[in-house]
């Protein structure tokens, strides 16, 4: 029992401490402790709650950054299971064996370690904000001013809602924790997908109210984060005049717009405004107004989170091609960093989505999807030449080089030995809302609507207008890849339109033959259903 109890608490992550379980009231016996901080301790003034909050933009950065040890997974398997999240066995690409990582899908099973991983980070992020919130209301806390309170808990609230929207797109139907939990609990049950949207919906229009509306670019949550997220699950529960009305807050906001003109770090170097966007310190540049939130990383500066690992993931294995005389033909350099190959992008990916405007589409510019690759090895007779890349090299050695996950010119220390890199990553980016609102307008029959909202994106890009009569959704989900490719969760955003077991089988050759309709959701991790002793953690379908 003691085993059950703990892996509980451990993998659901419902309290910070245990209270004593003695029934004994006197105050004299109630332990606060003064070696160590705990809720008791920390939640007593403001400075307090603002250290919980920076624990919760810490854990989001789990997402989508690089991932922590919060779940027991050894460090380059959670560098891998981000992966699947983002891309692998999705239409966008696979992990590079074919078989790892939600490529080869009959090995998915409740004892999958990625699905268990991120749902230890997301119930990690629920557990701090159901802590700071409870504890924000505490008779035991003076607040000198009532909008501290409530900036506390629009952040704290925020969290908890974003984490509740991965899950229950990934997941279905979730157990929905509401407060902190201060003693064992073994009867967890799964609420419906229909109270986890209104509990998402309700904590995201709280944030809207009473986070900042001022956007400083520092990492820093403000009220067009909320509204964002709100565009999508409005669409998630039909409720497409919201989404409108929620996708307009922002795109009318004359914080942002979309960045048409270089800015920036690096604007004496060759390159467009797309690859402006993903320079080093240009996420939350000032001049970056299209920046809606970026999850920070900090090198050398204690919590930073030290690096991202995007290039380790997306770039291809370039340090194993071999020249024609068989010398090694790329060697690490500060403009090629050292990426390692993960995952292998379909045709869909690295061809298709850019046919009808291969030339004007600055998305697919030289400088923003690298095809060619030079011999950079002086001790090569091919040295300066293109490499020609042997049959076996485009598994994973050669393939395009997705810049977004790349920085030329701008790493700190010239480049990574270990691929790592140390930009912020975009979390919310305005064209994201705009296409948002394109898939609302679509819902409702308005595609002229739909088509000029996708226009002011494809225009920036240089990209040919689409036509109102061209738009579906798959035409919205092809424009996303060209635009959001590595930033969006691409696996969350098929799941929440019930698509990825289609989308598998339009544009993965490696993945359709294994994937079925029951793939769209994660199954629920085994160690949640063993562990959760006095109810039935119900088990997905399929799994």
């Amino acid at each position: 029992m003691k085993k059950i109890i703990i892996n509980t608490i451990r993998i659901l992550f419902i309290a910070i401490t245990l209270t004593s379980l003695s029934s004994c009231n006197d105050d004299y016996l109630q332990e606060i402790p003064q070696g160590f901080l705990s809720p008791e301790n920390t939640f007593t003034d403001v400075a307090g709650f603002e250290s919980g909050i920076n624990d919760l933009y810490r854990v989001s950065r789990n997402i989508g950054v690089t991932s922590e040890n919060l779940s027991g997974m050894v460090g380059t398997e959670r560098d891998k299971s981000m992966t699947a999240l983002y891309g692998a066995g999705t239409d966008l690409c696979w992990y590079w064996n074919k078989v790892d990582f939600f490529s080869d899908y009959t090995n998915i099973n409740s004892f999958n370690a990625t699905p268990q991983n991120y749902w230890i980070i997301f119930y990690t992020m629920i557990k701090g904000a159901n802590v700071i919130i409870t504890r924000s209301e505490a008779e035991e806390m003076t607040w000198d001013n009532e909008s501290d309170k409530l900036l506390i808990q629009a952040q704290a609230r925020f969290f908890r809602g974003l984490a509740y929207r991965y899950l229950v797109h990934l997941f279905g139907d979730v157990p929905i924790i509401e407060e902190e939990i201060t003693s064992p609990k073994l009867d967890f049950t799964r609420n419906p997908k229909s109270e986890v949207f209104s509990f998402i919906i309700a904590d995201l229009d709280f944030a809207s109210k009473n986070l900042p509306e001022a956007n400083n670019r520092d990492g820093k949550l403000s009220k067009a984060a909320a509204d964002h997220l709100l565009a999508e699950i409005y669409i998630s529960t039909g409720e497409y005049d919201k989404s409108i009305e929620a996708a307009s807050r922002v795109i009318n906001d004359s914080q942002y717009q979309l960045m048409t003109e270089r800015f920036g770090t690096m604007t004496d170097k060759p390159g467009d405004v797309f690859w402006d966007l993903f320079r080093l310190g240009n996420q939350n540049n000032a001049n970056n107004k299209e920046v809606i939130w970026a999850w920070q990383v900090e090198y050398n500066v204690p919590g930073g989170m030290v690096e991202n690992r995007l290039q380790r993931q997306w770039g291809p294995f370039l340090e194993q091609l071999k020249a024609a005389d068989g010398k090694a033909a790329i060697l690490k350099d500060e403009f090629l960093g050292r990426p390692i190959g993960f995952i292998r992008p379909s045709v869909y990916m690295e061809y298709t989505i850019w046919q009808s405007d291969w030339d004007n589409d600055i998305r697919n510019s030289e400088f923003n999807m690298q095809r060619r690759f030079f011999v950079n090895n002086p001790a090569s007779s091919d040295y300066g030449n293109v490499v020609n890349p042997a049959p076996g090299d485009t598994v994973r050695r050669h393939f395009v080089y997705v810049q977004k996950a790349n920085h030329p010119h701008g790493h700190p220390q010239g480049y990574d030995t270990s691929g790592r890199l140390y930009s912020d990553v975009y979390a919310i980016r305005m064209a994201e809302t705009y296409l948002l609102r394109a898939e609302a307008y679509l819902n409702k029959g308005e595609t002229d609507k739909a088509a000029a909202d996708i226009n002011v994106v494809r225009s920036r890009a240089g990209a040919t207008p689409v036509n109102a009569a061209e738009v579906d959704i798959h035409y919205i989900l092809d424009e996303r890849a060209r635009e959001l490719l590595i930033e969006e969760p691409r696996r969350l955003t098929l799941a929440r339109l019930g698509l990825l077991d289609e989308r598998v089988k339009m544009y993965n050759p490696v993945s359709a033959p294994t994937i079925q309709d029951f793939h769209n959701l994660w199954p629920i991790p085994q160690t949640e259903i063993d562990a959760n002793q006095g109810a039935e953690l119900k088990q997905n379908t399929g799994y």
